[in-house]
């Protein structure tokens, strides 16, 4: 009866656990970065490398217009951005933001060679 109880106790065991050790290695990738650099609009500075600011008129334009946002960094990195259902505002500014540097913080994201920050914080570099 005894090995019965710990058969039954471990089958229900197991899988609790290894699914917490998996939900563990699945949202270890939750660590903050704080990125500085350049807001792009991702359309002008794929196409042609537009930007700095004989560019920022544009690029305000184009984010406005909906072209997707992006910062390249002083060591000439680019992370696209992307928003965070949580911190949806931070996005918006980092709109408002557009040809300017800035400081951004969030969660940096890597699929098939693309780097993504997904925007938790976004200030004006001073």
């Amino acid at each position: 009866m005894k090995k019965n109880l710990f058969k039954k106790t471990a089958g229900t065991c197991f899988p609790v656990v290894l699914f917490l050790l998996l939900t563990s290695f699945i949202y270890k990738n939750d660590d903050s970065k704080t990125i500085t650099g350049e807001i792009l609009d991702m359309k002008c500075y794929m196409a042609s490398g537009a930007h700095g600011d004989g560019h920022k008129d544009c690029s305000v334009s184009c984010i406005t217009g909906g072209a997707p946002m992006g910062i390249l960094t002083d060591d000439g990195k680019v992370y696209l951005l992307i928003k965070d259902g949580k911190h949806s505002d931070a996005y918006d500014d980092a709109k408002k933001l557009a040809g300017t540097k800035v400081t951004a913080t969030g969660t940096v994201s890597e699929k098939g060679g693309v780097q993504a920050l997904i925007v938790s914080e976004v200030k004006a570099k001073s």
